[in-house]
């Protein structure tokens, strides 16, 4: 058996869609014909598209609108543009690469624009959620030739039963074509190890209060309720802090997010992290008292399940794939409630019963989750194709 694997831009970071990806293949003893490129609108957004990746307040969050708005709308013609240049070089190394026989598996939602373009055999399409389609209301080309070529798709594996009931919704897919793979935790590696050791690495002292997001900054992630929920915690618990990993993945984002932190006088209480490698993150999950995820709309939701598999409780959101991910190991509440957010944190930060409760549930509902599984659910997928 040879998978053809359309794996899209090529990447040497390792986080959600790419990280699942990774984690499977690793474990299956098959061959894959690995089918990637150099993406021109990857290196166009790491050069122009991101906000400065600093903890310090930015001088240019007090740009005008009009400046802001004139160059948000140039980098999102250039993004677009380049996008589109890269579907089409894209299409191209696809027909060349393909091997006849082989399973074509497409890796994303996002590429799924391929098969309005190649017949291809034996396709399976990865699609992770609609987000941009039923949450951001994206209406552009782009996102009309994915959903059609989803349409086109011989078999979709997807990450949650949430995902599968939105596809079926959206897309009229027929529903016994739609296989559940759930995204994992690697528990060599994630485990429950307290030490705030790490925190030295951002002048914090071990004796103070942690909060942990990781994630986006897109507005899905409710980054702004967070950071006025924290507010209101300070009150109760001035010494807490917010560490913040990941990357703003969202133009704009940061500079709003900072100009918020100064105006309610947070600069000193919110770390950016930035972009962390894998084999670090135990180390910040482990460090924190608390996860904290309040994302409105997730297709599933890594972090919470990497956190209770460090013995980190978490608090997210209500809505979507979440409850689905957490079960009765979080506390899940409306995403958008920030005074309910602070009672909550709070609620876990003074109750040493209600902490150690979730610690246990977490740990024990983390462990249902296993990429050795669902490896082995992709291989009898794979072989169900052939």
């Amino acid at each position: 058996m040879e998978i053809d694997y359309i794996n899209g831009p090529k990447t040497d970071k390792i986080f959600g869609m790419n990280k699942y990806q990774m984690e499977i293949v690793r474990r299956l003893d098959i061959k894959f014909n690995v089918i990637e490129y150099n993406s021109l609108m990857k290196w166009f957004e790491k050069r122009y598209g991101s906000d400065q990746e600093t903890n310090s307040y930015s001088a240019s969050a007090d740009k005008s609108s009009y400046d802001d708005k004139s160059q948000k709308f140039f980098l999102n013609l250039g993004k677009k543009t380049l996008k589109t240049i890269d579907n089409y070089r894209y299409i191209r190394t696809v027909r060349n690469e393909v091997k006849e026989g082989n399973i074509k598996h497409i890796v994303s939602q996002e590429l799924a624009y391929i098969l309005n373009s190649i017949k291809l055999e034996n396709n399976i399409v990865t699609c992770y959620d609609l987000i941009p389609w039923i949450y951001e209301k994206d209406r552009s080309s782009l996102w009309k030739e994915n959903m059609k070529g989803l349409k086109q798709a011989d078999l979709i594996i997807t990450i949650s039963k949430f995902s599968k009931d939105e596809i079926i919704k959206f897309l009229d897919y027929p529903k016994e074509k739609i296989k559940i793979v759930y995204p994992a935790v690697d528990h060599s590696l994630y485990y429950a190890n307290p030490d705030k050791g790490i925190l030295k690495r951002v002048n914090i002292s071990n004796d103070q209060k942690i909060l942990l997001y990781v994630g986006s900054e897109l507005p899905r992630q409710n980054v702004p309720i967070l950071i006025k929920a924290l507010k209101k915690l300070k009150i109760k618990i001035p010494g807490i802090k917010l560490i913040k990993i990941g990357e703003s993945q969202s133009y704009g984002a940061r500079n709003n997010i900072l100009k918020l932190i100064k105006d309610l006088d947070l600069l000193d209480d919110v770390i950016f992290v930035g972009y962390i490698p894998e084999e670090e993150m135990p180390l910040w999950y482990n460090a924190a008292d608390i996860l904290i995820y309040p994302c409105a709309y997730a297709g599933f939701g890594l972090p919470p399940l990497e956190a209770m598999a460090c013995g980190t409780p978490v608090i997210t959101s209500n809505t979507t794939s979440l409850p689905e991910v957490v079960g009765d190991a979080g506390i899940m509440i409306d995403p958008d409630n920030a005074e309910l957010l602070a009672d909550k944190m709070y609620d876990v930060l003074t109750n040493n019963k209600l902490k150690e409760n979730l610690i246990k549930k977490g740990l024990k509902h983390s462990k249902h989750f296993n990429w050795d599984e669902s490896a082995k659910k992709t291989l009898e997928i794979y072989k169900m194709m052939i």
